[in-house]
């Protein structure tokens, strides 16, 4: 008998890319069990866009409850497939095979979670698109080595869990981000596999205002520290913003950007840093940082 298979959605004011989003995972080659869609308040049309497709079910959370993993455990407690399937609401799969390529490799006891590649948006920014790029290969990946924080990366952005190995370890809910490489973590101690698969591929990626950018980072760098307990030094955070904003002015000029996009590389970057190290540093000093930027 085939593995039963499911898709959990998470979404918040995605009305401009659920209903494209639906469609895309409706018409993959392969079949699904169910369809979840897990809202945390959305004020937009979101709701409503949902509730017109009545195979799909929706459970409805409030904003305070929202964090990545609890929404994660409320949806793989109420779907049915033995693969549940997690993507992003503005994730897009990029052909009608993304489904099937994401699950293939579950034949295999061992594997626990696979993850696809990630094609950032024609419009995205270069810092974004550099970013998507280097961290998304066209290489498999076996991840195997609970030891090597490299290989605990692991995207629900993109992803498929065996629900068995969800049942064993579930998602962190007090994780401000990065509940999935805590998981992975978890499953390669456990003695399983995470395969990274770069032919299940989606469009995703995010231009976001600058404070957004900030505030992106400063979670994943919170709950980086959680998982970890390692915080970064002020010269490592100068050293990786210049190594950055260096790179993004190489991928600029190598892909024919426009010119403006070298000048504005190193605030986009600096926003990007500040969230990084800002969980690292003494609150009486980013307090003062934080003061002193207002009144520039």
């Amino acid at each position: 008998m085939s593995i039963t298979t499911s898709i959990l959605i998470r979404t918040k004011n995605e009305a401009k890319y659920i209903l494209n989003t639906l469609r895309l995972v409706t018409s993959q080659s392969s079949k699904l069990k169910d369809i979840v869609v897990v809202d945390s308040g959305s004020t937009d049309e979101t709701v409503n866009i949902v509730k017109q497709w009545s195979d799909v079910k929706l459970i409805q959370i409030q904003p305070e409850q929202f964090t990545f993993g609890r929404s994660l455990n409320i949806g793989f407690k109420t779907i049915e497939g033995e693969i549940v399937v997690s993507l992003s609401a503005h994730a897009f799969p990029c052909n009608q095979y993304w489904l099937q390529n994401l699950v293939k490799h579950f034949d295999d006891p061992e594997v626990a979670g696979v993850y696809g590649k990630q094609i950032p948006q024609p419009n995205a920014w270069p810092s974004v698109q550099r970013d998507y790029i280097a961290g998304y290969g066209d290489q498999r990946r076996i991840q195997t080595n609970p030891d090597s924080p490299r290989e605990h990366f692991f995207s629900n952005a993109n992803s498929a869990i065996r629900r068995q190995c969800w049942e064993k370890h579930c998602f962190d809910e007090t994780l401000t981000a990065c509940e999935d490489a805590e998981w992975a973590r978890a499953m390669l101690r456990l003695g399983y596999k995470i395969i990274y698969e770069p032919e299940a591929a989606v469009y995703h990626s995010h231009n976001e205002p600058l404070v957004k950018v900030y505030q992106r980072a400063y979670k994943e760098a919170l709950a980086f520290q959680s998982i970890y307990e390692e915080k970064m030094s002020l010269h490592h955070a100068l050293r990786k913003w210049r190594k950055s904003v260096l790179a993004d002015i190489r991928f600029i000029l190598q892909n024919g950007k426009a010119y403006e996009w070298i000048l504005q590389a190193p605030i986009y970057r600096l926003f990007w840093i500040y969230g990084q190290i800002k969980p690292s540093l003494p609150a009486p000093m980013w307090k003062q940082l934080v003061r002193q930027w207002l009144r520039e």
